[in-house]
């Protein structure tokens, strides 16, 4: 519920701007929702114990009282009155220990749920395995999808879909938004196992490796790229936590960051995050970039990793892609279609179907979704207020 109320505060200004009320905001009311649900359900668990609680120790100081007050006159039980007022303030400190006892019941069950959300989570991720053989490496780069089929829940997003892609190749999947090229890219990634149909890579069926293998021999940059708390060298380094300080150095060179690591004194030790650096996107990605270059995987997938970035680093990133993709198997999911133009060959997919292949010429030439897609890129770029 926190990160969800912090974000719709950091969110403050857009909403008044489109005049979107609270209720619309659907993530926060579902967190306050799911906590409410939670908190009764907690309070209703402990309220026996805690209410029998309270109820004996009232009722201890609404009796003791008035037995001191009638002792008091009565000079033959004057002698037991210390042992009464010791008795009385020792219970009450009792209380307070009892209560931290109260308390740690109260901790435990909170504890006990959040780890069963863990548990299943963990037997979420288990059960989705993709891969569980004992295959280490991949023979070669071709990637080939055979009839696979796809889906969220009810959703169909791929169906029957099959297509090779040859290895140390480039290539370019090209669709509108929630046309299933990101999810083709996941399914080769073995982040989702499919509903029916193979996925094989180097000749083999991705479900005969081992999850370490493709983990190690797959590499991801998203457009969003995440760093960790740490400097920047280790963040790199987690592409290869074997690597020399030599070849980490020269990942981050082949990237171009040689520019970000002068802006700092510490250099590649500089501590990104919340009490070190705040580095732009653009930079972020190109760190990215040179964790990808060192983990040195055959597979490369890009996820419109240069979308939202400005003129000079997408020129930094393309530059550095292009010591990334050497000699790999490079997917690249992208919408500005001007960084793609030199690829070997680009799919266009539509409603989780290849409908159109070939490269940049041929496609225009073709004049079918891929050019009226350039066209409408074409417009918006040519577009300006008047």
């Amino acid at each position: 519920m926190n990160s969800e109320t912090v974000e719709y505060v950091r969110g403050m200004q857009v909403i008044k701007i489109f005049k979107t009320s609270v209720q619309s905001f659907k993530a926060l009311y579902m967190a306050i929702k799911s906590y409410s649900d939670y908190a009764l359900n907690y309070s209703f668990s402990c309220r026996t114990a805690f209410v029998m609680f309270q109820v004996l120790f009232v009722a201890y100081a609404t009796l003791v009282v008035p037995i001191l007050l009638n002792l008091v006159p009565q000079a033959q039980h004057l002698a037991m009155l210390p042992k009464f007022i010791f008795f009385y303030f020792a219970v009450g400190l009792l209380y307070v220990t009892f209560m931290k006892i109260m308390y740690v019941f109260m901790y435990q069950y909170k504890g006990s749920a959040s780890t069963e959300k863990i548990e299943t989570l963990f037997d979420e991720m288990t059960s989705r395995k993709v891969a569980n053989g004992t295959e280490e490496v991949f023979k070669n780069g071709d990637i080939v999808f055979d009839k696979v089929s796809f889906g969220y829940e009810e959703q169909k997003i791929i169906d029957n879909l099959s297509f090779k892609l040859a290895e140390n190749k480039v290539y370019a999947f090209v669709g509108s938004s929630g046309s299933g090229k990101s999810t083709i890219a996941k399914l080769i990634a073995g982040h989702y196992p499919v509903d029916s149909g193979n996925i094989t890579i180097g000749d083999k069926v991705i479900t005969t490796y081992s999850q370490k293998a493709l983990m190690r021999q797959i590499a991801f940059v998203f457009q969003q790229s995440k760093l960790f708390k740490m400097s920047i060298f280790d963040n790199v380094k987690i592409g290869n936590p074997e690597a020399s300080y030599d070849q980490v150095m020269q990942a981050l060179s082949l990237a171009s960051c040689d520019e970000i690591l002068d802006k700092f004194p510490e250099r590649e030790q500089t501590m990104v995050g919340s009490k070190g650096v705040h580095l732009s996107g653009g930079e972020k990605q190109r760190i990215a970039i040179a964790r990808a270059i060192l983990k040195n995987a055959k597979i490369v997938i890009l996820d419109e990793a240069s979308a939202s970035t400005d003129v000079n680093n997408e020129y930094q990133i393309q530059k550095a892609f292009a010591n990334l993709i050497a000699n790999k198997t490079v997917i690249i999911i992208a919408h500005r279609l001007s960084s793609i133009k030199g690829v070997d060959e680009i799919l266009v997919i539509d409603k989780g179907q290849i409908v159109e292949r070939g490269n940049h010429a041929d496609l225009m030439a073709n004049g079918g979704k891929y050019k009226a897609f350039n066209d409408l890129y074409a417009a918006v770029n040519e577009w300006r207020v008047s």
